[in-house]
């Protein structure tokens, strides 16, 4: 007896494709049968760390969102710079509450400009940090440079040995800027 097979009706059922609109116009999808999956077995778009250190890829990690997920912190390192556009989002899931969450560039050509913008002591005040010319590294301490969870950095590849960084963060104690030289 040969295999049957049925169409599903769930979310990610042929029934249930629509056309792609860009610009107005329609784009058309050519989909191989093997290419409908159930939207719940895609690929998702969170990457959750929980190791103490993750060197991110344009392929793995590049569009998604890199979870940092371990209270003794995470070391993340950058891929060099090509000023492709590839924009990396990293958000803090678990507080850090020793060590500290890192993320830096992976060579000593590559740095960063941008700004991270902090509530300082539960949103009584905000505090503004500029990246300053060389610096190279974002350290969230989990208090007075941010590493609370929530925290989120975004970073973009603008090429030129260059990452934009834009941070939101929540500090307490003395806050202090996030960003230094250190690579």
């Amino acid at each position: 007896m040969g295999a049957t097979t049925t169409q599903g009706t769930g979310p990610g059922s042929v029934a249930n494709i629509k056309p792609l609109v860009v610009n107005g116009g329609v784009k058309s999808v050519n989909l191989t049968p093997m290419a409908v999956q159930d939207n719940l077995a895609l690929e998702s778009k969170l990457v959750v760390v929980s190791d103490g250190t993750v060197t991110l890829t344009e392929a793995d990690h590049a569009g998604r969102i890199v979870v940092l997920a371990r209270a003794a912190g995470v070391t993340v390192t950058l891929p060099a710079t090509s000023g492709n556009g590839a924009k990396y989002t990293i958000v803090v899931r678990t507080a850090v509450s020793s060590n500290s969450d890192i993320v830096k560039v992976g060579n000593t050509s590559d740095s960063m400009v941008g700004r991270a913008l902090a509530c300082a002591d539960g949103g009584s005040g905000v505090n503004g940090w500029e990246v300053v010319s060389g610096d190279d590294t974002i350290t969230l301490d989990g208090s007075t440079t941010g590493g609370k969870a929530g925290d989120r950095i975004e970073i973009i590849d603008i090429g030129g040995n260059l990452f934009a960084v834009n941070a939101f963060l929540n500090q307490t104690g003395s806050e202090a800027t996030p960003f230094s030289a250190t690579v």
